[in-house]
């Protein structure tokens, strides 16, 4: 059977998971509008995924940290195979929701143990780089996945969910074969433990969090709702896809600047930059139809969640010393933003119009800055 060398499957498998979530999540919508859901029941596919992700996320982290990451990692393309196979013959959207919740099952299972296998092989800057390496890899399926998907479902409604289906398994099988537990490495000379980490860097943990958190609640609400929205405006499924690919290659774009440097670490103008971009985006989406003024929203959320994201990842696990359980608490954070996102954001279209989620994220956004501001406000740049 095909082996890979451990250093690719830091490139692999996030690209394999997440080349088959970003097939499945624009696809879903689609095939959601086409049984006349409403944005509310848009908003709950990823509410339901994400409130099981975050409640499952910290608990399987921490029990890799006890068990071993690989079974845990395994488990998850097993799923996934199984949800998008039940896609194809789900006739109804009370089955899609109840496979939403399996989902989310499999990205608990998956990101925390897998991020933490990745924070087993060295720490310092070396495990900056590799977190960079893991994050261009996933951001690389956010730009592959939409497009591609946008023009399979423009073939054939089930077409996306077969070919999600089959890299789901073939995941596994190189999973199988070439990931396997490895020991702690031992901490540079230098870096903070948990215990002696400065007042003023966990406070600028807890700020990106706060970041990262609402970069997922934009992006729910980008994945889950605007596609109602660009329905509405009589904008064809691959340019849905297209956009959605916009944010997937702003992301790497930004991942890809980011990895090269360590100029922006707990660096407060970086942060707030990253907001106020978001912002912008936010605020285009609500106030314009051009598709040229989208595309530009969408790359300008892709590059304040590359920053916050990379961020959030690189900072947990520098600063904790259990990997398993910070990654956990980092992917429960994306999950509650990702939960609150899309039905806060369904609950605003179905009253308010299908532009308000976008002025409600940017209410957010400027709550969250105000966060932000005064947990670093030990820190002057």
């Amino acid at each position: 059977m095909l082996k890979i060398d451990e250093r690719v499957m830091i490139r692999v498998a996030p690209f394999g998971m997440d080349l088959v979530l970003t097939i499945f999540y624009l696809a879903t919508p689609l095939a959601l509008i086409d049984l006349k859901a409403s944005p509310v029941e848009l908003g709950l596919i990823g509410t339901i995924t994400s409130s099981v992700q975050m409640g499952l996320a910290n608990l399987l982290g921490s029990l890799s940290d006890r068990l071993g990451r690989r079974h845990l990692i395994l488990t998850a393309p097993v799923i996934f195979a199984a949800s998008c196979l039940l896609m194809t013959v789900a006739g109804q959207v009370k089955v899609v929701l109840l496979l939403s919740a399996l989902n989310g099952l499999g990205l608990a299972l998956f990101w925390p143990s897998l991020q933490a296998w990745i924070a087993d092989f060295q720490t310092g800057l070396g495990l900056a780089y590799d977190i960079g390496s893991f994050n261009m890899s996933w951001t690389a399926a956010h730009l592959v996945g939409p497009i591609s998907s946008g023009f399979l479902y423009s073939l054939h409604p089930h077409l996306p969910f077969f070919v999600a289906a089959a890299i789901s398994l073939m995941l596994f099988f190189l999973i199988y074969t070439s990931l396997y537990d490895r020991k702690h490495q031992k901490r540079e000379k230098g870096e903070p433990l948990e215990a002696d980490a400065l007042n003023w860097q966990r406070g600028f943990l807890y700020a990106i969090w706060v970041a990262n958190f609402t970069s997922w609640f934009l992006l729910g609400n980008a994945r889950y709702q605007f596609p109602k929205l660009a329905r509405e405006l009589a904008i064809a499924p691959h340019i849905i896809g297209l956009f959605m690919g916009c944010i997937g290659l702003s992301q790497f774009f930004g991942f890809f600047i980011l990895r090269r440097s360590n100029r922006w670490h707990f660096k407060k103008l970086h942060l707030m930059g990253a907001q106020l971009l978001a912002v912008a985006g936010t605020l285009l989406i609500f106030l314009f139809s051009e598709q040229f003024l989208f595309a530009t929203a969408f790359i300008m959320i892709g590059i304040s969640s590359s920053v916050t994201y990379y961020s959030s990842l690189y900072y947990t696990v520098h600063l904790l010393k259990k990997k398993g359980r910070g990654t956990g608490i980092h992917e429960s954070i994306i999950g509650s933003g990702a939960l609150l996102g899309p039905i806060l954001g369904g609950i605003a279209a179905q009253y308010g119009g299908l532009r308000a989620p976008y002025l409600l994220c940017t209410a957010i956004l400027f709550t969250a800055m105000m966060a932000e501001l005064n947990l670093t406000k030990r820190r002057n740049i």
